[in-house]
């Protein structure tokens, strides 16, 4: 049922909550199971998600998960830590902004919400956000071109409606999508399985087993994202006018509120809003790929439940001093250097550099270009809906040397025999475990002096021993049957496939330049929005 007042769209906000946090250990585990995978072929091959599915979800999917329910407790706790680094937001008391203070206690006070943390971002536009909630995990912001711009009454309309998202229960969910995204992100940063650029296709040629590895790394995380995407879309519309509704109720004043929203109406923009759209008082509508009711449902439902309250001449409380520079407080174009320039999604315009110690050490060293190197790299990697990827996570400039890249190892790798099994299991995931299996048996002794293969003077565990068995078995099974030599149209197939490619490098290298990925600076800073197959 949809939420219909204050009571049913708080019920609903704490349903969708839970909803997210079940979305998020999902899309941890999912991703986990993939990125663990190198480090236990090392040290447990046997509970792999690969050889084992239920071993490696008994011994690991507990730990995983409790990892998981901890990660999002410490992002739901720092969301408004994180925004207000994001934003350069500045913490204020009732000293330094007596009129701003003021007005958004009186708003909290009337709506019975515990007084959060108050500051100011320094930008000329038009805008207030609300993120948290309580005195420490929460944190009421406006812009100092709201503070200009708005009389009193307009202010406290403005602050209560962001009150009443905290009283509904509205920013413990966007806390909750902000945890679940930003793992979501790290994870596709730091998943090694995803195709990403075309100097990992050497993998799947040199190593048949990680091409299934790689696609449904992609696979996994794509669908990570996704989730976490189609959590972000399930956050309510109704919230907005819910909020709107408290805002005249406890202030009366339905005037100031339809004046806020005309003042403010497409001037709230500011550096970063982007990123933050749903906390906004104001941002882009639904239909303009934001998560805000149109601004004309909002006036026409204001209009129509504050009709009875509407007072033309009633005056104004204006408190505003006139505009001046306050010492100690920097110019919006002062406030923070900003090391990675990014565009109006928050991509930086050029690729961040890779990581280096140099780079590591920044985090002790210099903090605040640590944090920026970091996020410049997630907003640089993030899968965004305008890469026009594939279920696989393959951007398209990618698929044409994936597809080759396959059709090569392919060739390369197939049996001499043509034995469709021995081909399957050449390229099977499960070889790798068998890599790491024998890698982990011990040392081996070979000559007609060890049958077994068995060095003396060596203490083999049962592990180590069976897998010297299996080894033995199957290199006596290939030297009993070593298959025909004939290769077959191995050599035709290889001889073609380089001579096209020569081909293209001398007739059409433009088509072999885009085949493989190499594109101008230009189309890599605007986020590959500009190329074109």
């Amino acid at each position: 049922m949809a939420a219909k007042g204050y009571v049913s769209h708080a019920a609903a906000s704490r349903r969708f909550a839970g909803l997210l946090l079940l979305l998020y250990v999902l899309s941890f585990e999912l991703i986990a199971a993939f990125a663990l995978t190198l480090v236990l072929l090392l040290v447990d091959p046997e509970h792999t998600i690969l050889t084992n599915p239920l071993g490696y979800l008994l011994r690991y999917g507990l730990p995983v998960a409790l990892l998981s329910a901890f990660m999002f407790w410490r992002l739901y706790r720092h969301h408004a830590e994180a925004v207000a680094r994001m934003l350069d937001v500045r913490t204020v008391t009732c000293a330094e902004e007596p009129r701003f203070v003021t007005i958004a206690e009186q708003a909290c006070t009337t709506l019975g919400v515990r007084f959060p943390r108050f500051g100011v971002i320094e930008a000329g536009e038009a805008n207030a956000l609300t993120v948290g909630e309580g005195p420490a995990a929460g944190l009421m912001v406006a812009t100092r071109g709201l503070l200009d711009r708005l009389d009193d009454d307009e202010l406290l309309a403005v602050f209560a409606h962001e009150a009443s998202h905290v009283r509904q229960g509205d920013t413990r969910i966007l806390a909750a999508n902000h945890a679940l995204m930003r793992t979501a992100l790290l994870w596709q940063v730091n998943n090694p399985f995803r195709i990403e650029q075309w100097q990992q296709l050497l993998l799947v040629i040199l190593l048949p087993p990680m091409l299934l590895l790689l696609l449904a790394g992609g696979g996994v995380t794509m669908l990570s994202l996704a989730l976490a995407r189609l959590a972000r879309r399930g956050i309510k519309l109704s919230r907005d006018h819910v909020a709107d509704v408290e805002a005249v109720r406890v202030t009366h004043y339905p005037e100031a509120l339809l004046s806020a929203l005309d003042k403010v109406h497409r001037r709230g923009a500011f550096a970063g809003s982007t990123r933050v759209e749903g906390l906004l008082f104001d941002g882009p509508a639904d239909f303009e790929g934001g998560s805000h009711p149109g601004i004309a449902e909002r006036l026409t439902a204001i209009r129509a439940l504050g009709a009875g309250l509407m007072d033309p001449g009633r005056s104004r409380r204006d408190t505003r001093a006139p505009v001046r520079r306050r010492f100690g407080v920097a110019a919006p174009q002062e406030q923070r250097r900003v090391l990675y320039p990014a565009d109006a999604d928050g991509r930086p315009l050029q690729q961040p550099p890779t990581p280096t110690l140099q780079l590591l050490a920044l985090r002790f060293t210099d903090p605040d270009a640590y944090r920026q190197w970091q996020q410049a790299q997630l907003a640089w990697w993030e899968w965004r809906g305008s890469d026009r990827r594939n279920l696989l996570g393959i951007k398209p400039k990618l698929i044409i040397p994936v597809a080759m890249a396959v059709v090569f190892s392919l060739v390369f790798w197939w049996p001499r025999d043509g034995d469709l099994g021995h081909a399957v299991r050449t390229f099977s995931p499960g070889a790798m475990v068998e890599w790491a299996r024998t890698a982990d048996s011990g040392p081996f002794c070979e000559g007609p002096s060890y049958p077994d293969g068995l060095c003396p003077g060596y203490d083999y565990s049962p592990a180590q021993r069976a897998a010297k068995q299996a080894e033995m078995a199957k290199r006596k099974e290939a030297a009993a049957n070593p298959g025909p030599p004939d290769l077959g149209a191995a050599p035709l197939l290889m001889f073609l496939f380089i001579a096209g490619m020569i081909g293209l490098s001398i007739f059409r290298p433009d088509l072999l330049k885009r085949g493989f990925g190499l594109v101008d600076a230009t189309s890599e800073q605007l986020g590959d929005r500009n190329w074109k197959p």
